[in-house]
């Protein structure tokens, strides 16, 4: 690990502008999808509608839920657009290539009149290997070019839900355009059976890739690779299981989305243990930064727990507006980060020259972000979580300059033990 500076002085962070490739890469996949879309409208506008909609209808929610697991150290939206972008062009490349060969690629079991149809075991495992290869490209990508923005299983969950929810998007829209031509039956059992089932179980897939990228960011790009591969394996026979259950009777299919639904269970609780770990970090490393006046021991204490850090935001957003909520979050995220940035230290992730510049840039945000909370007050509020001790929210007040030329009440009498002897006087 990288030795403390404690007289390091920091700048404001840097501000981060979204990479050519990254815009270019989200305006291919929003054309790729806008294909796609027009490939369905082309069956009639009816169809198009009702799968547009239909298939929007649960996206919203999961979407607040993904975000809402991401609360604690956020990735950047730019990566998370691009990998939603990615799964809806993935699912609209493969969509438009079943469409021009005459197989519905994307449909797997397909819909028939009396139900769904059993497919061959080749077709499921086929088409859920390359469904969850071509999704997972994106999160293999983030490893190899970006691994930094991958701090543990909640960084991989949250990308692999991403990409899979944008898959599920447009998926969903080719399942309701097909179901539309066996009428409102099925369009309903569509519905019931994937339209609504389908966005969780694409982005269960896919985070399942996403938890073993993450762990091959920990543990170093060349020894984790296996945990890619075991990942792509586990991801691709869920997927198969899930195409050939739908087509057997309703008990087996109970059981597969029991079997599915503990799975989910299992990862949320890993989630769960990765704040944990993660507000552990805190505690851990910035106690050393004490001496430097970038944070106290009370903000340390704050900084570590997760009801104080809500609390903590609702304080600043009481006394400082949204600003001050806002600067509040950036103190938070910015030290949140910087126990990340040393954990990835001690793992040998990061080389000494990195380390101390994104050190520096993350000490220069917590400090910007304090600075501009004081100066939204006059007399800050001593805050909640240090009602009597330091805080870098409510700095100690300047005592007032001693007076130059005090003196002693005692010295100052004539006739007092500190006088000096009166010399040429006379009597008379």
């Amino acid at each position: 690990m990288a030795p403390i500076d404690p007289q390091g002085q920091a700048g404001k962070r840097p501000p981060r502008h979204l990479p050519v490739g990254l815009i270019a890469g989200v305006a291919a996949c929003s054309l790729v999808a806008l294909g796609a879309l027009a490939a369905v409208a082309a069956r009639g506008a009816v169809p198009a509608g009702i799968g547009l909609t239909l298939a929007l209808l649960p996206i919203p929610a999961l979407l607040a839920g993904i975000l809402a697991l991401d609360r604690l150290e956020p990735e950047p939206p730019g990566n998370l657009v691009f990998v939603f972008g990615w799964g809806a062009g993935v699912a609209a490349l493969i969509g438009l290539a079943g469409t021009l060969s005459g197989h519905q690629l994307l449909t797997t079991p397909a819909l028939r009149s009396g139900g769904f149809a059993a497919p061959s075991a080749a077709a499921a495992i086929g088409v859920a290997a390359l469904e969850e290869t071509l999704t997972g490209i994106v999160l293999v990508g983030l490893l190899l070019r970006r691994p930094q923005e991958i701090d543990g299983l909640t960084d991989g969950v949250v990308y692999g839900s991403m990409v899979g929810l944008g898959f599920a998007l447009i998926e969903n829209i080719y399942y309701y355009a097909e179901a539309s031509r066996f009428g409102f039956t099925g369009v309903a059992t569509t519905f019931l059976l994937r339209g609504m089932v389908s966005p969780v179980c694409q982005a269960l897939f896919a985070s399942l890739i996403g938890a073993a990228v993450a762990y091959a960011a920990a543990t170093g790009r060349r020894r984790g690779l296996w945990a890619v591969g075991a990942g792509w394996i586990v991801a691709v026979a869920l997927h198969a299981l899930w195409n050939a259950s739908l087509a057997l009777s309703a008990s087996r299919l109970a059981v597969t989305y029991a079997v599915l639904a503990g799975i989910v269970v299992i990862l949320l609780g890993a989630m769960i243990w990765d704040r944990r770990r993660i507000i552990g970090l805190i505690a851990r490393y910035l106690p050393g930064y004490v001496p430097t006046g970038v944070v106290a021991e009370p903000d340390v204490a704050m900084l570590g727990s997760l009801p104080d850090r809500r609390q903590a935001r609702q304080w600043a957003r009481l006394h400082g507006g949204l600003g001050g909520l806002r600067d509040m979050a950036e103190y938070q995220l910015a030290a949140t980060e910087l126990g990340l940035l040393h954990r990835r230290s001690d793992r040998g992730l990061v080389d000494l020259a990195s380390f101390t510049q994104r050190r520096e840039g993350l000490l220069g945000g917590m400090r910007s972000a304090t600075s501009a909370f004081l100066n939204r007050l006059n007399d800050p509020p001593r805050p909640p979580w240090a009602p009597h001790g330091p805080s870098c929210f409510r700095p100690a007040r300047l005592r007032p300059a001693p007076q130059a030329a005090r003196a002693d009440p005692a010295a100052s009498r004539p006739d007092g033990p500190a006088a000096e002897p009166r010399t040429g006087r006379t009597d008379g």
